[in-house]
């Protein structure tokens, strides 16, 4: 059986093809060149921007064990359960913070941006993040633990939980309440 080609059916395949091609490079650019473009003052005002309310339990923020672990990674383990709770406010983040020997860490979980990821941040005396780098390539791990991985750390100062809010006057991030902190 042979089948006839209808030249104008595959010209509309072949162009539809090319169009999402076409929109998908375009989505991988600006993804891939939007925090180069973006000014750092706009990117703190859409970080908390809007997201959905989870629960919040504040055993997920007792601190019951720290340290760097076999594999090389600063972990903390909590009472309840790690990255159990997401932000129940605007304009906050929950956070779990590690300050090692190699920079200071977090594991957060943002208004905007609800699935736990990681940072690597700058903390001034106040609590209030001076600098954040979101390309750092850390990540974390969420299991019976919370988990920065890819830190070249060997060494953990100490370790804080904490609810973070964005100022809206200033554009500045603080913590707005410390759950549990604890010193190595």
């Amino acid at each position: 059986m042979r089948r006839t080609v209808n030249h104008k059916e595959l010209f509309q395949c072949v162009n539809r093809c090319a169009v999402i091609a076409i929109a998908l490079f375009f989505m991988y650019v600006f993804l891939n060149t939007m925090p180069q473009l973006v000014p750092t003052t706009i990117v703190r005002n859409i970080v908390f921007a809007g997201g959905s309310k989870g629960l919040f339990n504040d055993d997920d923020f007792k601190i019951k064990k720290f340290g760097i672990g076999t594999d090389g990674n600063p972990f903390l383990t909590v009472e309840g359960k790690a990255g159990g709770s997401t932000p129940q406010k605007e304009d906050t983040g929950l956070a779990y913070v590690f300050v090692t020997n190699n920079g200071t860490y977090a594991a957060t979980s943002d208004w905007m941006y609800t699935k736990w990821h990681a940072h690597e941040l700058t903390l001034d005396e106040k609590n209030c993040v001076k600098s954040m780098n979101m390309n750092s390539g850390v990540g974390v791990e969420m299991e019976d633990n919370v988990k920065i991985t890819n830190t070249n750390a060997t060494k953990l100062k100490n370790v804080m939980t904490a609810e973070f809010g964005l100022d809206n006057k200033d554009g500045s991030i603080c913590a707005n309440q410390i759950f549990d902190t604890a010193p190595k």
